[in-house]
């Protein structure tokens, strides 16, 4: 959320099974705590930064006829996210 005054309204809608981030707030967080631990802004970097995030769409014939859950242990360095049909 960008504004803390929604939050009533998030929680209203999704109950107990909605976690309510105020942008703001959380990136005030993060910059103060980068600011009293050495190495953590490193850390964020990585999970939240862009770099080498790639996607590739590719035809693997020997993945024909497996289910998502075959092909997500087929890929070492990879993390499939969906499947397209011949559809599109």
């Amino acid at each position: 959320l960008q504004d803390i005054n929604n939050r009533q309204l998030i929680r209203l809608v999704g109950g107990d099974i909605v976690e309510c981030v105020v942008a703001h707030e959380f990136i005030g967080r993060l910059i103060i705590q980068s600011s009293r631990q050495q190495g953590i802004s490193k850390v964020l970097e990585n999970l939240f930064g862009f770099g080498g995030d790639e996607f590739y769409m590719q035809e693997w014939k020997q993945l024909e006829g497996k289910t998502f859950g075959e092909v997500l242990f087929y890929f070492k360095d990879a993390v499939p996210i969906g499947i397209m049909s011949p559809e599109g």
